[in-house]
C-alpha cells in the first residue's frame, strides 16, 4: 500500500465515492465535477493547510485520506478518510490509516492527530478500534449531526505521537 499525489483522474472517483456516502459527511451535499475540479486545484497550493493523498493497493486506487486544518504551531491535524466501498472490510482502511498517521507523525511532525465520525455512520466502530489500538482518547460529543430529520451524536477522537509523552 502507498500514498501518492492525488491525480485529477483520482480526485473526480473520489468524488462518486463521497457523494454516494453523505451521512459520514460534515458537509452532506453532492459535489459537481467543476467543484471537485477545485478542489484539485486547491492541493496544489503548497502554503495549504491541508495534505491529501491518493491511497493506492496493488496499483489501484482504493482510498483518498489525508490530514486536513493542520496548525504547524500546535503539531495538530484532523484525519481524513474514504475507501470505495469494495474495499472496505478487508483490513485495506487500517493499514491507510497508519500510513497517514506515520506520515504525520513521522514526516511531518505532527504531535496530535483527531478526527470526528458520527453515529449514523458504519465506520464508528472502526475509529474507535483504531483509537484504542493506538492508546487514543475517545468522548462522545452530543447532537452534533443531523441526517435525514435526525439528530446524531458523534465520537471525538484524539491519537497522539508516543515520542511525546502520553
Amino acid at each position: 500500500m502507498e500514498l501518492k499525489a492525488p491525480t485529477r483522474e483520482d480526485v473526480q472517483r473520489v468524488r462518486q465515492w463521497r457523494n454516494a456516502s453523505l451521512e459520514t459527511l460534515r458537509t452532506p451535499y453532492l459535489i459537481s465535477e467543476d467543484m471537485q475540479d477545485k478542489f484539485y486545484e486547491s492541493l496544489q497550493d503548497r502554503k495549504s493547510s491541508h495534505r491529501y493523498w491518493s491511497i493506492y493497493y496493488k496499483h489501484e486506487l482504493i482510498g483518498f485520506g489525508g490530514l486536513t486544518n493542520i496548525e504547524w504551531e500546535n503539531g495538530l491535524a484532523e484525519i481524513s478518510l474514504i475507501l470505495g466501498s469494495s474495499f472496505r472490510g478487508k483490513g485495506l482502511g487500517r493499514r491507510a490509516v497508519n500510513l497517514i498517521l506515520d506520515t504525520g507523525f513521522g514526516n511531518m511532525g505532527l504531535k496530535t492527530i483527531y478526527g470526528e465520525c458520527y453515529e449514523c455512520n458504519s465506520a464508528v466502530d472502526f475509529w474507535g478500534a483504531i483509537t484504542k489500538e493506538h492508546g487514543g482518547y475517545i468522548t462522545t460529543i452530543p447532537r452534533r449531526k443531523m441526517w435525514q430529520g435526525q439528530l446524531y451524536d458523534a465520537v471525538h477522537f484524539s491519537i497522539w505521537c508516543k515520542s511525546v509523552g502520553g
